[in-house]
């Protein structure tokens, strides 16, 4: 999947998106059957439309999760974040593979590799978790901050997603 280039009445904001029907196509993609890997719809999910970072997803523990209001509080973020049925699904998903691995790593994320430790997956797992539809983490989450940008008030925007004043101002 080809990302474009936003510039429709932003002009401080030059990184790649997705347009609407490539934002659609993947939510399809990740919203239907499970052939894929579930980790790879969990972390698409997340970044599309919760604007979920990479250290986010990869610090995000089991204690981060509240599953009575489905719900999660991403690493560095200040409000809960109750999530849609299709990444709630995706979420418990991952959830069930992670319990085949049979662990103890608190990290809702876990490999092969961190099955046996504690440690958050590598930032390359979650790359490479999004190689099947040709993306990085950052355009998705990109896509949605430049939506948001300019649908929120910048004041909630920084403090719904736990960022700077100025990390917002280059999305507005």
């Amino acid at each position: 999947m080809n990302p474009c280039v936003h510039t429709p009445g932003v002009t401080s904001f030059r990184g790649a998106t997705l347009t609407l029907d490539q934002q659609r196509i993947l939510y399809r993609r990740w919203n239907g059957p499970d052939d894929m890997h579930p980790q790879e719809a969990f972390i698409g999910l997340a970044a599309l439309l919760h604007a979920a970072t990479t250290t986010e997803l990869r610090l995000l523990t089991l204690d981060d999760l509240i599953p009575s209001r489905q719900a999660v509080r991403f690493p560095g973020r200040s409000v809960d974040l109750v999530l849609d049925t299709a990444t709630w699904n995706a979420l418990t998903r991952c959830l069930d593979h992670r319990a085949r691995l049979a662990t103890d790593n608190p990290h809702v994320l876990v490999t092969r590799l961190t099955r046996t430790t504690r440690a958050p997956t590598g930032a390359a797992h979650i790359r490479d978790s999004l190689a099947p539809v040709g993306l990085l983490p950052r355009i998705l989450r990109s896509t949605r901050l430049l939506t948001l940008a300019d649908e929120l008030d910048i004041k909630q925007l920084t403090s719904a997603l736990g960022m700077s004043y100025a990390g917002v101002a280059h999305y507005a």
